[in-house]
């Protein structure tokens, strides 16, 4: 089998925390996360898989994420439930949520 490379992993314990090229979130903090993603122009055409193990939301520090089902530019990445999780795609502008649950 061909190896594939599932990216680099940020493990998130704190109410806040910067993702910095990482292509996988792990958040496991009792309360909201806040997440500073990079510059969507700066990361254009790359994922950020997000998942939260804990009944918490996950947001980001800037409204530069749209919904899976809007075209508007948000905060809200993931609902207060664990096991929730979201692809965000850039698209040179903001981060789009390809996919979640």
């Amino acid at each position: 089998f061909p190896s594939h490379d599932i990216g680099t992993f940020l493990s998130v314990t704190t109410a806040t925390s910067t993702v910095n090229g990482e292509s996988n979130v792990i958040c496991n903090y009792a309360g909201t996360v806040t997440l500073t993603l990079p510059t969507a122009s700066s990361y254009l055409v790359r994922s950020i898989r997000v998942k939260t193990i804990t009944a918490n939301a996950v947001n980001s520090a800037s409204s530069n994420v749209k919904p899976i089902g809007s075209n508007t530019a948000c905060t809200a990445i993931l609902a207060a439930t664990a096991g929730k999780f979201a692809t965000l795609v850039s698209d040179g502008t903001d981060w789009i949520i390809m996919e979640a649950n």
